[in-house]
């Protein structure tokens, strides 16, 4: 039986979005601590399985999901120091992440706001089902 990041991975390779190696659990651990911040354990297997998508490349309702290396740079130069983006819809038209302060994954509409209060999901592998199934919730 395929845990959820094979079905996901196996999707997404069909609709032939370009996929990343996995990233090494080094490469991981050092996004944490450039972030100071624990990834939780859905985080990790998905990207122990993939690093995210290549190049620009996005899935079939245009959301992209970063690498750690992106994730890491995208960070220094946000204004909202307390989200953690790591994907975006439509090339930064909004991006989706964590807040540093709550549980849950968040939407941020600008650089220069603030991420959304209350959460669109409450796991990493609930917002990558809602972003495949084009739920409202993420627009």
């Amino acid at each position: 039986m395929e845990n959820w990041v094979d079905s996901v991975v196996l999707k997404w390779r069909d609709e032939g979005v370009k996929i990343n190696d996995p990233a090494p659990d080094e490469l991981i651990e050092n996004a944490e601590k450039v972030l100071n911040f624990r990834f939780p354990a859905d985080f990790k297997e998905f990207y122990s399985a993939i690093n995210g998508f290549k190049d620009l490349n996005w899935q079939e309702h245009m959301f992209h999901f970063w690498p750690l290396e992106r994730i890491m740079e995208e960070f220094v130069d946000l204004k909202a120091k307390d989200f953690i983006p790591f994907c975006d819809f439509l090339i930064a038209s909004h991006y989706i992440g964590f807040n540093r302060n709550h549980d849950g994954i968040y939407k941020l509409y600008s650089n220069f706001g603030s991420a959304e209060n209350d959460p669109i999901a409450q796991t990493f592998e609930e917002v990558v089902s809602l972003i495949n199934s084009s739920s409202g919730m993420i627009y």
